[in-house]
């Protein structure tokens, strides 16, 4: 065994060797692609193996315990054997009893209605519940292993006649009849009418065994039934045989009966059993028949030739992780691994594998359950020892286990130690770190730095303890790197981004499906195109106008571009959040008051025409059609602005300068006022124009409306003391002072 292991070891550092190099390791389940194998103490190793399918990938875990190992398999269930539990608060149970549990995996198939299992469950040499017909593994006291069908036969003898009952501690079907221990539940969980025998018991029910028991009371109600504590239950179906019925109507409170267990003798002496619902290895032949088809997760029990037992587990459902298997594919696994018998337990969400790595006080999830989280279940198979922590370190670890990293980057590992037991016991001494192979150096602290691209280990050891040793492997070129947005992870095939925004990248290399540890420092950034700066951390800085590019990312010899579109997102390019009408021009560009002078450009600092602020007035109010033509000789038919002039006219709102508008004309100050006054219905003013030295400027026309417009501050002076009436008005001016008048 412990040869078979360096050969995969040193053939998974290979593959790195090559450079990842393709095609090679191929197995049942594809390309192997990571990989590495761990001790857990006392005969038992860890193996992991991440595969790669042409597709996607394949992720297995699984123990292999040795003929020898003080650790021995147990099967637990809850309280009751309808009562389902996690690994934690099983494995508690077993604590309870002394039994230390190192390692286990989820159990039997179960009826998720009842939670009640599907096969035999057998737990220190009792039997709680019967096989059902279905497959079974055993576990016997000497370290030996059975599979096959346990073939259970039980009988009730009444009267002289031997009568078949259909199971032990199974629902009871219509017609049938069941034995009810108090292990099942607190009660049977029957639906139909029958007849439920109330008795002691002269001992435990076992595989094969002859009890006596004795009526003590007949319930006749029907339905689910107490089981009393230490008692046994006959339960009868109401449409049972009418020898059977006429048997258990005989019968009265002190009557005696005998229950018969019996199983084939290679059966006989099992001290654990659970159930299993499909056989996938016989005498090292796959079974036939097995379904090729429904890809999920999976978990097996299997035994090689030399007595080793393989506790198997096969994530599936997770597409990127694993996508799991079908029933034959498991089978041949497990062929694969040697296996000469082998059988299958629930999969699906109910796969787990726990287990205390070395140096560790407590189980870890090893595999990676598809529901996300672990799946409560009927029953498991524990590894236990009933070995003591003697106190003192033996053997170090190392972790993680395997890495796979690109030049430049740092990772760190942990060191810890275990006893000759597998507990966790203090490291005390010196320990010594070194890195093999060259490929980068490592700290006192375990800060590893990697360097030159291939395979080594970094190894741990100190005097006196059993040194530890992991695989690491360093690349220079990746095969692949993904441009990620940091903030929420997720891969960019395309970036579009605001002008002046900030975004922070970061970058993620493969090899050869493999995912490399890696930091900013390993990436060489860079950008093409006029679309802005991006730092040596990935932090794109958008440049200030609409532009087209890349970003380019380069690792060792290999660079990955993503094309990237900067967009002004506001209106106008020439007005920035920054500028003092910011607000004004948004709420006239956002709601189609004012349009730009050209394309996104608004030209702010441009002077307003009189058909310009007579337009603008005219969207206002809803853009409404004229009835009567215009009278204005400058103002023909068909302009811009026509519409508009016509309207404005009609409303008293201009009245122009002898028969003429003078359109393009920029507009004054005081024009602008009398406009907006106008447009406003012309109300009445308390406003005075006192406070400005030039108030005697403003032409008689206008000194209302400019009054007006300065109470209500929406044109003020240009200075504290200036109105200047016949200076122009830019467009930015006009934008701000309609910003108010809408407030």
């Amino acid at each position: 065994m412990r040869n078979k292991k360096l050969i995969r070891t040193v053939a998974i550092i290979s593959a790195f060797t090559l450079v990842f190099a393709t095609g090679v390791l191929a197995a049942v389940l594809g390309e192997l692609i990571k990989g590495h194998d761990t001790y857990l103490g006392a005969g038992m190793e860890l193996s992991k193996g991440v595969y790669w399918t042409g597709s996607d990938y394949q992720t297995e875990n699984y123990i292999e315990c040795s003929p020898d190992s003080a650790v021995k398999p147990v099967v637990v269930s809850g309280s009751k054997i309808c009562n389902y539990g996690n690994f934690a608060t099983m494995a508690a149970l077993l604590e309870k009893q002394g039994k230390h549990v190192i390692a286990g995996i989820n159990g039997d198939y179960f009826v998720v209605a009842n939670n009640e299992p599907l096969g035999i469950v057998v737990q220190e040499g009792e039997l709680l519940s019967s096989d059902a017909d279905h497959w079974a593994v055993g576990f016997f006291d000497d370290g030996s292993t059975i599979f096959g069908k346990p073939d259970i036969s039980v009988g009730v003898n009444i009267a002289g006649t031997e009568y078949g009952f259909d199971s032990i501690n199974k629902t009871r079907r219509d017609g049938g009849a069941v034995v009810y221990t108090d292990d099942y539940a607190a009660a049977t969980k029957n639906t139909g009418e029958g007849a439920d025998i109330v008795c002691s018991v002269s001992g435990p029910v076992t595989m094969n065994c002859s009890l006596t028991l004795t009526v003590e009371s007949i319930i006749t109600t029907g339905g689910a039934v107490t089981i009393p504590a230490g008692k046994v239950l006959l339960s009868v179906s109401s449409n049972a045989t009418e020898a059977l019925k006429a048997a258990i109507a005989s019968l009265g409170a002190g009557n005696t009966v005998t229950l018969n267990v019996s199983s084939p003798t290679e059966w006989a002496n099992v001290t654990y059993a659970i159930g299993s619902l499909y056989k996938l290895v016989t005498n090292g032949v796959v079974e036939s028949g097995l379904s090729t088809n429904d890809l999920n997760p999976r978990t097996a029990v299997g035994i090689k030739a030399d007595g080793t037992l393989v506790f198997y587990t096969i994530d599936g459902r997770q597409t990127g992780s694993s996508v799991g298997v079908s029933i034959a594919k498991l089978a041949n696994r497990m062929l694969e691994l040697g296996c000469v018998e082998a059988t299958i337990m629930d999969g699906g969400g109910s796969t787990s594998l726990n287990a205390i790595y070395l140096g560790d006080s407590s189980a870890s999830q090893i595999n990676s359950p598809s529901d996300g989280y672990q799946r409560s279940v009927t029953d498991y198979i524990m590894l236990v020892t009933e070995a003591k922590p003697t106190g003192t370190a033996t053997r170090l670890a190392l972790y993680p286990l395997s890495t796979d990293i690109l030049s430049g980057a740092t990772t760190s590992f942990a060191i810890k130690a275990a006893d000759d037991n597998g507990y966790a016991a203090s490291v005390g001494s010196y320990v010594n770190l070194a890195v093999v192979g060259g490929v980068g150096t490592i700290a006192a602290d375990g800060k590893f730095t990697a360097q030159t691209a291939g395979s080594g280990s970094v190894t741990a050891s100190a005097s006196g303890l059993t040194s530890a040793s992991v695989q690491v492997n360093v690349v220079k070129t990746p095969d692949s790197i993904k441009i990620k947005n940091e903030a929420n992870g997720k891969t960019l095939s395309a970036l579009s981004v605001s002008t002046e925004s900030t975004t922070s990248l970061t970058a993620a290399a493969m090899k050869n499906h493999v995912s490399l540890i890696s930091q900013d420092n390993c990436y060489t950034w860079s950008v093409s195109g006029d679309i802005g700066t991006i730092g040596a951390d990935g932090t794109f800085t958008a440049g200030a106008k609409d532009a087209t590019g890349t970003i380019d990312v380069k690792a060792g010899d290999t660079t990955v571009s993503i094309p990237v579109t900067v967009i002004n997102p506001e209106k106008f390019d020439d007005v920035t959040k920054y500028d003092w009408f910011y607000s004004a021009v948004k709420y006239v560009g956002d709601g189609n008051i004012m349009n730009g002078t050209a394309d996104r450009i608004f030209s702010p600092n441009s002077e307003m025409s009189r058909a310009m602020v007579v337009t603008v007035l005219w969207r206002i109010a809803g853009s409404p059609e004229p009835t009567t033509a215009g009278t204005f000789s400058d103002v023909p038919d068909e302009q811009w602005y026509s519409k508009a002039v016509y309207w404005a006219n009609e409303k008293g709102i201009v009245q122009g300068f002898a028969g003429a508008f003078d359109p393009t004309s920029a507009i004054s100050r005081e024009q602008l006022a009398t406009i907006l006054y106008r447009h406003s219905g012309s109300p009445a003013t308390s406003g005075t124009l006192e406070t400005f030295t030039d108030a005697a400027s403003v032409s008689t026309w206008a000194q209302s409306a400019l009054c007006w417009t300065v109470e209500k501050k929406y044109v003020g002076g240009v200075t504290a003391t200036e109105l200047s009436p016949q200076s122009t008005a830019t467009r930015a001016q006009v934008a701000t002072i309609l910003f108010r008048m809408s407030e």
